[in-house]
């Protein structure tokens, strides 16, 4: 019975230690983009996680947005779409330079888009997608309490499912591809920056 206490407490303080050793961080990044289509698209994307080890971090995200365009594919009106969502990830650590990181982030969430056009008939209207990705992302850390990092979007794969609104001319449908778009680097949505806070 002794040997089977001591044993316990020791599988105990092995665990708690691991715990205590465990680093949180908090953050987030933001996104614009802009086109000549009279299209612009502001978005923003906290997070909280934790390293898990010294490769793998896990947490959980949150994203919200506006898209303001010229819809011309719905009605010819201007309208704003606001776009919001929750999701978990997994990011892997390929590769180390100094403080740079080259990371792969598998995330999958789901998201809600809730149209505002000038029309009455599809305003307040919402449409779910619930989806999944792998993006290459790069993080640097500035100092020990502070990382930057950027989401490498354009360079990713993804897999998403809508669900139906008829209201909208949206049907139950899979979508599944690359989002490669090397030419827009500097000016999408896809190319996310943001920061970290360790502690």
């Amino acid at each position: 019975m002794k040997k089977l206490a001591l044993t316990s407490l020791l599988a105990f303080l092995t665990v708690s230690g691991a715990y205590a050793e465990t680093n949180y961080f908090v953050g987030g990044s933001a996104a614009f983009k802009t086109d000549n289509e009279h299209s612009t698209v502001f978005n923003v994307a906290p997070e909280f996680g934790w390293k898990y080890n010294s490769d793998w971090d896990l947490g959980v995200m949150a994203n919200f947005g506006i898209d303001h365009k010229y819809m011309e594919d719905m009605y010819s009106m201007e309208g704003d779409t606001y776009t919001y969502g929750i999701g978990a990830f997994a990011r892997y650590k390929v590769a180390e330079f100094g403080g740079a990181k080259l990371l792969l982030k598998g995330s999958v969430g789901v998201d809600f888009a809730t149209m505002s056009p000038d029309d009455d008939a599809i305003d307040a209207e919402t449409f779910t997608t619930l989806n999944a990705s792998v993006v290459p992302m790069i993080t640097y850390d500035i100092s020990e309490s502070f990382t930057l990092y950027a989401n490498l979007n354009f360079l990713g794969v993804y897999a998403g499912y809508n669900f139906e609104n008829k209201d909208l001319g949206i049907e139950d449908s899979w979508s599944i591809g690359a989002i490669a778009d090397s030419a827009n680097v500097a000016n999408t949505s896809d190319f996310q920056i943001g920061f970290l806070y360790n502690f």
